[in-house]
């Protein structure tokens, strides 16, 4: 292998490995305390992640010329995250969650806030090989090319992601990663064992994020399959599920 060709795959490994760091968006059942709560929270991260760039770019700024003060803080920038944020969660059936989450290249934020749609729905067939269809493993008609499959394996649990390059419908191009897994959770806290099928949808449209999104979106699987086991100690898992609802756990 040439150097140049070496130098390429270690590029692409480091890309590949990148650490992600995911948390959930509250849904309005939360409460107003906690939703607000996370919104203090999401504007201090921006806050530390923007000022340098918010500096350089007020420096910048032609405020005399243009006649017109600086218009962004870091605090409007942190605070319009959440807001985009709970919006969307607040938008999920009663089923799904909203993650999102931030990517670190050199130890810095570099893609962030990411969402991504977490399903949590009771399994309609004892084979999970049918989840296959709802991830598109086999390429949907919006797809440029037939998508790349990569099994996952979780302590209690395997399932696969799905990349492909695809096409919207006015010819924009983007990656989509769809992801799906059957947890077998054991029984915790007085409660019995429950299977629960979970799939998991994101989409980038810039060209860097496509090439890491897939690593972090089974990253938060894993942390989906944490969240559901029991914790050592015995204490119940972070998600629980009923399963009364014909379209998937409550």
């Amino acid at each position: 292998m040439s150097e140049g060709g070496a130098e390429m795959i270690d590029i692409l490994r480091e890309l590949t490995n990148l650490p992600w760091c995911w948390e959930w968006v509250p849904r309005t059942e939360r409460g107003g305390e906690v939703r607000a709560a996370w919104t203090e929270h999401m504007v201090d991260l921006f806050e530390d992640w923007t000022a340098e760039g918010l500096a350089a770019a007020r420096l910048a700024w032609p405020s005399e010329e243009a006649g017109i003060e600086f218009p962004f803080t870091s605090d409007m920038v942190g605070r319009g995250a959440a807001e985009w944020l709970l919006e969307r969660a607040d938008g999920l059936p009663s089923w799904a969650r909203l993650a999102w989450g931030v990517a670190y290249l050199d130890k810095r934020p570099r893609w962030a806030p990411i969402p991504v749609v977490v399903q949590f729905r009771r399994p309609t067939a004892e084979d999970p090989a049918y989840l296959m269809d709802f991830v598109g493993a086999n390429g949907w008609t919006s797809d440029a090319r037939p998508p790349v499959v990569d099994y996952v394996t979780t302590p209690i649990g395997d399932g696969l992601r799905v990349f492909a390059l695809a096409r919207s419908a006015d010819g924009a191009a983007f990656g989509r990663v769809d992801a799906a897994m059957r947890l077998d959770v054991p029984p915790s806290g007085g409660a019995g064992g429950v299977s629960v099928d979970v799939l998991l949808h994101g989409v980038a449209f810039e060209m860097s994020l496509m090439a890491v999104l897939g690593p972090g979106v089974e990253q938060l699987m894993q942390l989906v399959a944490a969240e559901c086991a029991p914790s050592f100690d015995g204490a119940p898992a972070s998600h629980t599920f009923a399963t009364t609802s014909a379209e998937g756990p409550s």
